[in-house]
């Protein structure tokens, strides 16, 4: 004996939905300043993932450590 699936409706949905979820409040900015050491001059950049920022800094190293860039990466709230 073959089990069909089928779709939920909408009304289906909503009447197994148990629990309210709280309002999302708003992610707070993370500040990536990625500075030149050997002219002091920097960039920052605003993102809303610490996931992001911190890629963006292992980038930073990457390109420090393989072709000898003088960039520093900091990550701050």
């Amino acid at each position: 004996m073959a089990l069909e699936k089928t779709a939920l409706s909408i009304d289906e949905l909503e009447a197994q939905y148990a629990a309210e979820l709280p309002e999302r409040e708003m992610l707070s900015l993370v500040t990536i300043i990625i500075t030149n050491v050997l002219n002091n001059l920097s960039v920052d950049i605003q993102v809303k993932n610490n996931n992001v920022a911190v890629q963006v800094c292992a980038v930073i190293n990457i390109l420090n450590q393989n072709i000898g860039t003088n960039l520093t990466c900091d990550i701050r709230q």
